[in-house]
């Protein structure tokens, strides 16, 4: 590779991973935000990235996969966004950085068993037989530290007045 610094190297592959980036994500601003990432870690990691066959294939796969975790945890938004309107919260103002603290208030006050249970399952994504083998513990355990842990968050006072649509 000609780029054997990775000043050079950014100056060669971004413009290029950002192009590829913004084929797949349809989007201008997300790929760039990716692809600045993807370069992040790379000099983040650039002595073991400079020594693999292509360091760029490497971006690429790195730009990629958080294009793709990116979606995935929309897709989780949704999902959740709809579980709540099921149970009939109102979201028309869902993604406020005062939802977001309150939130973040809410699980701070969750056991810490709960609180990660719940953080992998809904914000992570992952499966409940992924989660049971991160945190050590049987599948069972993870389904009910989660069905408590929503129970909980159900229960505190700003999540019930938003449950019954007062503020």
């Amino acid at each position: 590779m000609a780029a054997t610094t990775f000043a050079a190297f950014c100056e060669e592959q971004y413009p290029r991973l950002v192009g590829v980036l913004r084929l797949h994500v349809r989007d201008d601003h997300l790929a760039q935000e990716l692809a600045q990432e993807a370069m992040a870690r790379a000099c983040r990691d650039w002595e073991k990235v400079s020594q693999v066959d292509a360091p760029a294939a490497w971006v690429y796969r790195v730009g990629f996969n958080l294009a793709n975790s990116h979606y995935r945890r929309r897709a989780v938004y949704r999902r959740i966004r709809q579980r709540l309107e099921a149970d009939g919260v109102d979201h028309s103002d869902a993604d406020t950085a005062e939802d977001r603290l309150l939130v973040r208030a809410a699980l701070a006050r969750l056991r810490p068993r709960a609180r990660q249970a719940l953080i992998l399952r809904y914000y992570a994504d992952l499966a409940v037989d992924e989660v049971a083998r991160l945190m050590g513990c049987p599948a069972s355990t993870v389904k009910t530290l989660t069905r408590r842990g929503l129970s909980q968050l159900r229960a505190q006072p700003e999540f019930a007045a938003a449950a019954k649509g007062t503020p």
